[in-house]
């Protein structure tokens, strides 16, 4: 069972996880021994590292530059007290390097010209290096001191959205507020700038009183930071079921306008004139992916139960459904009621994309432009990435004898709706972690392609 599924889920006895991110200027990314953690002495006091995003000790550091490095797949393992990241050579198959942090919930981001580590427990937020993202050169504390009385001890960031190289919008999945960092300066636990509140937009019936950040993306063609509210009553969820119940309250695209960082009016129907979607809970973890050919924004929906104790456990409202940037409308595009709990999707182009899920697990190449699942991925994979040669790349995680063993795997795109002979389905690797007593908490493709 993955710890980022019991976050969307919402089951109140189990930890939570996940974030997607984006960042610097783009819409969308280790011959070493281990590099340990950031508290072992990795980070300068000024400036990025020499050699490490190119730059200079005294200089400020903006974007990084991944310019030469190998791509590798970042892999994130979340165990009890601590976690993981294990970067990946898709070329040699060998791990190059790994990041090890405390608390046993967080994941990498790695949208945009550097990837960041969402330490979710720690309500810390690292830089990592370009070239080595195994390396942290800076970290920032986004606790704040906005906690609600009765509120969640820990803020939990789950995205970091950098638009300009200078300044970070830090999403908080126990918070209404997103946090604001200066990305230029390299230092060890510093705070947020200022703060974004957006506790004007909860929705009336929406008992816990949050907003409930879950993705983020920026377009710089529109100079906006597009934000998804899942605004569902965490409340609601309770024996027997413990599953999420469906309420009146909708999730919501809302957009930050990079030039001013303020909200902007989308001319929606959700508070703050945001766009309010079709479907219901939006999982936490899950990207929300931005299709440039069409500008739409595609978001994957965990969907919600019958409010009523004791009700069958009968699922509506998941699926994928797109929003048009340009005139606002909503569409969904598949149903995935009969699915297994969404584990996370990968977006490439138009005609091809990939979802996995939990409970059964399974994953399924999809065509945006159908409205059915396509191909069955053999033996599934938790956590999907693509390597922008064709294939789907990721990992699984397995019960083996009592204890559990790790799959990197890689499975090229089925050709239209034919099946994939299992037989295509490559092993890369195995058990790139030091500790495999965790869930696999994300998997993405570094530089991206």
């Amino acid at each position: 069972m993955n710890h980022r599924m019991f976050l969307a889920a919402l089951v109140l006895s189990a930890p939570a996880a996940g974030f997607v991110a984006s960042g610097c200027g783009d819409d969308e990314e280790l011959k070493a021994a281990d590099a340990g953690t950031f508290e072992g002495g990795t980070v300068p006091e000024a400036g990025p590292s020499p050699g490490g995003d190119g730059g200079d000790a005294a200089t400020p550091s903006k974007c990084g530059s991944a310019a030469g490095s190998p791509q590798r797949l970042l892999l994130t393992m979340n165990n009890a007290t601590t976690s993981e990241v294990a970067a990946f050579n898709l070329a040699d198959k060998k791990v190059d390097g790994r990041f090890t942090f405390g608390g046993g919930l967080g994941q990498t981001s790695s949208l945009g010209s550097d990837p960041y580590v969402v330490e979710q427990k720690n309500d810390v937020v690292a830089r990592m290096d370009a070239k080595k993202p195994w390396e942290p050169l800076a970290t920032w504390s986004v606790l704040g001191d906005d906690k609600a009385d009765g509120g969640d001890p820990n803020a939990q960031p789950i995205a970091v959205v950098v638009p300009d190289c200078d300044k970070g919008y830090v999403l908080r999945f126990n918070r209404n507020k997103i946090a604001v960092i200066d990305t230029n300066k390299v230092a060890d636990g510093g705070l947020a700038e200022t703060y974004l509140d957006l506790s004007s937009l909860v929705q009336p019936g929406d008992n816990d009183g949050l907003v409930d950040m879950t993705a983020a993306h920026y377009v710089p063609t529109k100079k906006r930071i597009y934000v998804l509210l899942g605004n569902y009553d965490r409340t609601s969820v309770g024996p027997p079921n413990y599953e999420l119940a469906c309420k009146s309250t909708k999730a919501s695209i809302v957009a930050i306008d990079t030039t001013t960082g303020q909200l902007v009016n989308l001319g929606g129907t959700a508070p703050g004139g945001g766009i309010a979607l079709e479907n219901y809970n939006p999982v936490v973890g899950t990207p929300m992916a931005y299709d440039a050919a069409r500008d739409r924004l595609l978001v994957f929906q965990g969907g919600c139960t019958a409010d009523t104790v004791g009700a069958p456990f009968v699922i509506s409202k998941r699926a994928v459904e797109e929003v048009d940037l340009a005139t606002g409308q909503v569409k969904t595009l598949v149903h995935l009621d009969d699915k297994g709990f969404p584990g996370s999707f990968v977006f490439v182009d138009g005609n091809r994309a990939a979802l996995s899920f939990f409970f059964p697990n399974q994953a399924f190449f999809w065509d945006p432009s159908k409205p059915t699942l396509g191909a069955e991925i053999p033996g599934a994979l938790d956590y999907v990435a693509h390597d922008g040669k064709g294939n789907i790349v990721g990992g699984r995680r397995r019960s083996v004898d009592g204890g559990a063993v790790i799959d990197l795997l890689s499975v090229p795109f089925a050709a239209g709706d034919a099946g994939v002979d299992a037989a295509t389905v490559q092993t890369l690797g195995q058990d790139p972690f030091t500790t495999n007593s965790g869930y696999l908490g994300g998997a993405e493709v570094w530089p991206r392609p």
